[in-house]
């Protein structure tokens, strides 16, 4: 590959990058603003629960018609309808005027953000060459980490200086951006698709990628370790202010700190997997155990200062097994199917935000604002997820009903 060319990949790369990084300022905002729009709604720790939740609820539901729509109607399609429909529902974020409005608007912004994840893995397949897209898709997956580290630096000043309603309709406008970027960078831009063998899309093939095995384990850990990231990710502003004492200042600034280790931790593992292949699996039982003991540890953490470097120990295994499901599709099946593979493994991840604030917020509230049950409950499905790694096999040759051997070797 050229240099032009080359540069060409990286720089989409980077836009897909700002995308992520989009997609996670405009979920996290409504963390940050969590207290702020429980007082003025007059909303309970389990209401605001249900609120987080509706995201998952569009945010999973989408991603399986999401991943067939990519291969289906072309990535670039899904990709721009996706951020314009986000886009246009963090603005209306800022128009709800009761909880069930909010429920419907961050359903459909759920909805919306949901057609990313897929469209912007298979736009890796397409632009990368073959030998790259591990490296290429975990660089791309740190964008999640860094999006959580950035979104409160950007988000809490803005609360601070204008009402919580102001700030959804000023992040809206960052989707625009994207599309204009994606636009410019892809044009003219070299595919590898012609290297590889393209087939007609063959009947049954999506039916096909859910008999996958190995793929449906990976959905399972990614479920029960997701149940502990967006439980933490949801629920963390609010614990640092309402148990630590800190203000939403301080709270931005400190709730960096883990995201910038898991997005190293995102970076390196990708290398590491693209060297351990299927043996990556002892990654993700070690990964899982010490999610596990950290959440425990963070439960009975004396001071902010403990949380958070538990938080920061816990976020770097996260980002290994992240980094581990996310580039599975690209492992185990083919380029036509990698969009529908990858929409089945988010789906697996994503539904477990379904149920994580809300339980979060009903042990809560039942503990009488206590944060520790909460806490031991995300240690356990942890432990849960370690258990199913366990299963998976090692051998690159069991991982893939979709296709040969040599194929699963080839991509």
């Amino acid at each position: 590959m050229n240099v032009e060319l080359k540069n060409r990949s990286q720089l989409i790369l980077g836009v897909l990058f700002f995308g992520w990084m989009v997609s996670y300022i405009d979920r996290t905002a409504i963390s940050l603003a969590l207290i702020n729009i429980g007082n003025d709604l007059s909303l309970t720790a389990t209401e605001l629960g249900f609120v987080l939740s509706a995201f998952f609820f569009g945010y999973a539901a989408m991603q399986i018609p999401g991943g067939w729509l990519t291969d289906k109607y072309g990535m670039k399609k899904l990709l721009i309808g996706a951020v314009i429909f986000w886009s246009v529902f963090t603005a209306f974020t800022g128009l709800a005027w009761s909880l069930t409005s909010l429920l419907f608007i961050r359903f459909l912004f759920g909805i919306g953000e949901g057609g990313y994840p897929a469209a912007s893995t298979k736009a890796i397949s397409i632009y990368f060459h073959k030998e790259k897209r591990t490296n290429a898709q975990t660089t791309m997956m740190s964008s999640n980490m860094i999006g959580g580290a950035v979104a409160p630096i950007i988000c809490a000043p803005l609360l601070l200086a204008m009402d919580w309603r102001n700030v959804f309709f000023l992040i809206s406008g960052l989707g625009l951006i994207f599309v204009i970027a994606l636009l410019w960078s892809t044009k003219h831009a070299q595919t590898f698709t012609s290297e590889e063998r393209v087939e007609k899309e063959e009947k049954g093939s999506f039916g096909k990628v859910l008999k996958n095995t190995y793929l449906m384990r990976v959905l399972l850990i990614f479920f029960f370790i997701n149940i502990a990231n967006w439980g933490l990710n949801t629920w963390m502003p609010t614990y640092l202010m309402k148990v630590h004492g800190l203000d939403l200042k301080n709270v931005g600034f400190i709730a960096a700190i883990p995201a910038i280790f898991g997005m190293v931790g995102m970076i390196i593992s990708g290398r590491i997997i693209s060297k351990l292949g299927g043996r990556s699996k002892y990654g993700v039982i070690f990964g899982s155990a010490v999610l596990a003991v950290c959440l425990y540890l963070m439960a009975t953490a004396g001071s902010a200062a403990i949380a958070i470097t538990y938080q920061s120990i816990a976020f770097i295994f996260v980002a290994f097994m992240a980094s581990f499901i996310f580039t599975t599709p690209h492992r185990v099946v083919n380029q036509q199917n990698v969009g529908t593979a990858f929409g089945v493994v988010n789906f697996g991840g994503q539904a477990a935000g379904i149920i994580s604030p809300t339980i979060m917020g009903y042990l809560i509230n039942a503990s009488g604002g206590s944060f520790e049950s909460s806490f031991i409950f995300l240690a356990i499905m942890c432990v849960i997820a370690a258990v199913i790694a366990v299963t998976l096999p090692v051998n690159h040759q069991q991982q893939t009903t979709i296709q040969s051997v040599e194929e699963a070797y080839e991509l």
